[in-house]
């Protein structure tokens, strides 16, 4: 195991105080189907090439801090704490900032990297705190920023969008666009919602490791679904279908028994008027998509597609004006308890593909790799790009210690189940 050890935590609060008018922020009812239990775990790795042999760890660590004070005025709700179940107490308290000495080399982690020890990346907060940093500081120079953030204030795209706001405020660049705070009066709260009182804690015998599907594989997969079903998928759509359907290939399991996925939707696009991606919050809604292990991968395909399709500008529409005993709304919340609680065969799935991750520079480059770890439920996959093979996907897989082990051989090392993936092992 890699060491690691803490050299310091301090609390970053905002440069700028909050109005007394927006201490209170309300949440949106997209926002409550999060349990504040359920966090968001994400690294960023930098080298320390020649480009960057100017930039010294301790002007690193003051630039950081800085930035992220200033970047935490423009969106100073992730500085608050949890008010209630429908809204944040935004009174500047701060986040956890830490830093910490790695005694291994950054490329020795990239290349063969380990879920127990990127896990040790990742911050661990306080009580009641939002958002956690943590600067890890390699042997050789390099680093890696490890985020944790509460996902009922935020979703993949307003972390995306907090992150471009730090780094460009890391650079000296202050021309960025504002966060918009529309979501929760388009879609209000719903009182006594009552999610995060009926969660149970994951599993022990989860894990995370991570699969890779090249981007030749995908192509030639893609090709072969839409001659069958005349659909051309996208790739996540796909990838999406391939990994439900090894899923439910396990041991003793009836292979006509209901299984059921959800796909993430951003409707901040499909919204109208559309939204803009700078809206603040949770922004996704998913609908319970339904299948067997007897379909075909193109049925499973055609499946997603149609699920995913149905949360349009109308049902959205619709969304907005539904009471908490309504179908959408009660179905949703049903799916996430029955989610996280382990009571259905349900799989969530979704995908960070194409949010501007490796697009972070803070002053130093761009990101080496990115990845994400050990997430706080079974059956949770995450999608994101690949760096080394431009349109091939990486997918960090969480689930439970024995399901996987009866169907890894056959999805790792060219099975019947998916002959098209590469599986690197260990983590």
């Amino acid at each position: 195991m890699v060491k690691m050890e803490i050299i310091s935590k301090v609390s970053i609060k905002p440069s700028s105080p909050t109005p007394n008018n927006l201490r209170t922020f309300r949440l949106s009812l997209l926002d409550q189907l999060f349990p504040p239990s359920f966090r968001v775990p994400l690294v960023l790795y930098y080298s320390h090439d020649e480009s960057a042999s100017h930039v010294k760890q301790a002007e690193i660590s003051s630039v950081l801090k800085r930035s992220l004070s200033d970047a935490l005025s423009l969106y100073y709700p992730f500085a608050g704490r949890m008010k209630d179940e429908s809204s944040v107490d935004c009174s500047d308290q701060g986040v956890d900032y830490l830093e910490a000495r790695v005694d291994t080399r950054l490329s020795e982690i990239i290349e063969q990297p380990k879920v127990e020890v990127i896990n040790q990346f990742i911050p661990s907060t306080g009580e009641g705190v939002l958002l956690g940093i943590q600067l890890n500081y390699f042997s050789c120079g390099g680093i890696a920023i490890g985020v944790s953030i509460c996902h009922t204030v935020t979703d993949g795209c307003t972390l995306s969008m907090f992150l471009k706001a730090w780094a460009a405020m890391a650079r000296g660049d202050t021309n960025m666009v504002a966060p918009s705070f529309v979501m929760p009066s388009l879609f209000p709260p719903r009182e006594a919602f009552g999610l995060q009182t009926s969660l149970k804690s994951s599993k022990p015998s989860s894990q995370t490791r991570r699969f890779c599907f090249s981007s030749s594989k995908i192509a030639a997969l893609r090709a072969e679904v839409a001659a069958s079903t005349g659909v051309q998928p996208t790739r996540v759509q796909l990838v999406t279908a391939l990994i439900w359907k090894w899923a439910m290939a396990r041991k003793g399991r009836d292979r006509g028994l209901p299984s059921f996925v959800w796909c993430p939707v951003n409707v901040r696009g499909r919204m109208d008027p559309p939204l803009s991606e700078y809206t603040f919050g949770n922004g996704i809604w998913r609908e319970n998509i339904s299948g067997n292990g007897e379909m075909d991968l193109g049925e499973l395909v055609s499946k997603t597609r149609e699920g995913v399709g149905k949360i349009d500008s109308k049902y959205l529409k619709e969304l907005q004006g539904a009471n908490v005993n309504d179908r959408p709304v009660r179905d949703c919340k049903k799916m996430m308890e029955s989610f996280v609680n382990n009571e259905v065969d349900y799989f969530l799935i979704t995908s960070w593909c194409r949010f501007s991750f490796y697009e972070l520079d803070f002053g130093w480059g761009k990101p080496v790799w990115v990845s994400t770890a050990s997430w706080g439920c079974s059956n949770m996959v995450v999608l994101i790009d690949s760096v080394s093979d431009i349109g091939g996907i990486e997918a960090w897989i969480t689930m439970d210690e024995v399901d996987r082990a009866v169907v890894e051989p056959g999805f790792g090392h060219g099975g019947d189940i998916i002959p098209t993936l590469t599986y690197h092992a260990r983590l």
